[in-house]
């Protein structure tokens, strides 16, 4: 089985923003080359929302090359190629948005999916993102960075080809009933879920809550704000934790907001215009004396035990 696992990080909400890609090349089914670019973006505007998530700072990209430079270096892994990513439809359209960006001619290429794959193989798991998937899977990954989220996307496709006993993806995408995509010059035909699903997992999903674990007093008194997207669990599922630690839930930072939560780690290197609205108030809260702690996605994880 050959393909190209991929992922790219964006600076903000438009599909031509890339910051970051992570390169995965499988050949005969094993990782044969691994490839991170971080990458200057031609707009150098980076949302708060979007440093949340992937942590990537203009400082950090203000000397890298553009994607036009770095596309000199991989297009050749793309051309006439099988490319794999966990929702494609985003990946795809900012290689696709970036390449028309730079007056670049797009590749032909076919694509597929592992998040339709996985919501369609995986009937037990509740969702099907890339770090739920790989946690069933057994597999351990620092979520939101480009290379670490392609290897993530691999581990999937190759999984799910193991214990089908199948090779060919072509096949593989008959058996689930995930179409292949395609991206060609004169446009794209997506990945999509129309087929029937002709074979599912047979792996065993425990559905244990380990209440052991929990410490029912973390969040005693304390009322929480919840800042950016969490990578290990929905927003719902982390404020009902909150509650049943003993704290409540604020939807924004007051005065009475004792603990902000966010998904952005070393909040204090960043400049003002790159943290969320939360995120500021907070700050300037607890400037001016209030008693208001900042707690990243591990942190507010160990207060739970």
């Amino acid at each position: 089985m050959d393909f190209i696992a991929i992922d790219f990080e964006t600076a903000n909400e438009k599909r031509n923003s890339p910051c970051s890609i992570g390169i995965v090349v499988i050949k005969e089914g094993k990782i044969v080359e691994k490839i991170h670019y971080l990458i200057k973006p031609k707009e150098m505007r980076f949302m708060p929302i979007n440093i949340g998530i992937h942590g990537i700072r203009p400082a950090m990209v203000e000397n890298e090359p553009e994607f036009d430079v770095i596309w000199n270096e991989i297009k050749h892994h793309f051309n006439d190629s099988l490319i794999v990513a966990h929702n494609a439809a985003f990946d795809i359209s900012v290689l696709r948005n970036t390449l028309e960006l730079y007056n670049i001619d797009i590749p032909n290429l076919n694509y597929i999916c592992t998040m339709k794959l996985s919501r369609n193989f995986y009937k037990q798991l509740d969702n099907a993102k890339l770090n739920t998937v790989n946690k069933f899977l057994g597999y351990e990954f620092n979520h939101h960075d480009a290379l670490a989220d392609a290897m993530a996307c691999s581990n999937i496709l190759l999984n799910i080809s193991k214990e089908l006993g199948i090779k060919e993806v072509s096949e593989i995408s008959r058996l689930t009933g995930v179409t292949l995509g395609s991206l060609y010059k004169e446009g794209y035909i997506p990945s999509s879920t129309k087929g029937r699903v002709l074979r599912t997992s047979g792996k065993i999903f425990s559905r244990e809550i380990r209440s052991e674990n929990y410490n029912f007093e973390a969040f005693k008194n304390e009322v929480v704000v919840f800042t950016g997207g969490l990578s290990t669990m929905r927003r719902e599922e982390a404020s009902r934790l909150v509650r049943r630690l003993g704290g409540s839930v604020g939807s924004s930072v007051t005065r009475k907001t004792t603990i902000l939560i966010t998904n952005t780690k070393d909040i204090w290197d960043l400049k003002r215009d790159e943290m969320s609205t939360k995120l500021r108030k907070a700050i300037d809260l607890k400037n001016k004396g209030q008693l208001i702690r900042i707690l990243n996605e591990e942190e507010f994880l160990l207060r739970c035990q």
